[in-house]
């Protein structure tokens, strides 16, 4: 029988080059963080493969499953039955499965820009990554995680601009709806930091946090750092390189940092735009619920 999947294709990529996931709270860098690292020689990163959408229906997918085998099972074969239900063996299995087949794409992208002969490390950016990382650290044991850290406000402000290009914050009706997202948001910001850490120290040497505020003002630097945890040419032409083919005035067709068009995914590329959003009662609903995070991670309250 032929295997409908390339199998072997599969294995010489697990065999032949290391593995990592970007993820990060949504609006803290890693669109960018991917394009900087795609664009480094020995590096490919895709974005985005959404299998944390998979993930989240595979799972009641197989209990469905389960619960008619059981029946059918209990019902007619009894003790002779021969087929046992599915576990979380078959489950990360198949998500292994399914993002080593998604990097295959990557790997293809990456010949065609004629990377493949020096390619190192292949991996994929998705926020989503963050939801469930205990659980794909058990599907991707061997691989790194690479997270961005920004001051939640401003992922939250970023974020609704994203979501709502036209709607000024605290304008009139728009108000009421601003405010009733921050305690989400913040609780969300906190705890993803809080997993963060707990990744950190469970696995050392295999976890790499970066600033946004940090690649902000010395993208080099921040590169350089990456590369050289990634063991990959970090030598001053590389990085420079990398960082002017993803500077903010060439993603966003010229415009400069600070300079904002609320239409585009690049919206204005700057920190601390919270403050020209927030007043005095958003701040405090934000510190309500992350303000001890926010401290802990050196962002002023």
């Amino acid at each position: 029988m032929t295997l409908m999947a390339d199998t072997g294709q599969l294995r010489a990529l697990l065999e032949s080059l290391g593995l990592f996931v970007v993820t990060g709270v949504t609006k803290s860098g890693t669109t960018w963080l991917q394009r900087l690292l795609d664009s480094h020689p020995e590096v490919a990163c895709g974005g985005e493969s959404k299998l944390n959408v998979l993930l989240t229906h595979l799972a009641p997918a197989i209990r469905e499953y389960n619960t008619a085998l059981s029946k059918t099972n209990a019902k007619i074969y009894k003790e002779a039955a021969i087929y046992r239900e599915l576990g979380e063996a078959q489950l990360l299995t198949a998500m292994q499965y399914f993002f080593l087949d998604r990097l295959c794409a990557v790997e293809r992208a990456a010949a065609a820009a004629g990377k493949s002969a020096g390619l190192r490390w292949i991996g994929d950016k998705d926020p989503d990554y963050k939801r469930r990382l205990g659980t794909w650290r058990a599907i991707l044991p061997e691989a790194r995680v690479i997270s961005t850290t920004r001051d939640g406000r401003d992922c939250f402000v970023s974020l609704w601009f994203h979501l709502y290009p036209d709607r000024e914050p605290l304008s009139g009706e728009n108000r009421a709806d601003f405010l009733g997202r921050i305690e989400g948001h913040a609780v969300t910001w906190r705890d993803t930091m809080a997993r963060f850490q707990k990744d950190s120290a469970s696995f050392p040497g295999r976890h790499f946090s970066l600033r946004y505020e940090a690649m902000l003002e010395d993208t080099a630097a921040e590169m350089t750092r990456l590369f050289t945890w990634l063991d990959c040419d970090s030598t001053p032409a590389t990085v420079e390189a990398v960082v002017a083919r993803n500077a903010f005035s060439v993603l966003s067709g010229g415009r400069q940092p600070g300079e904002a068009d609320a239409q585009s995914f690049l919206r204005k590329g700057i920190s601390g735009d919270w403050k020209n959003h927030f007043d005095d009662e958003c701040n405090a609903l934000y510190c309500a619920h992350a303000g001890e995070a926010l401290s802990a991670a050196g962002y002023e309250l």
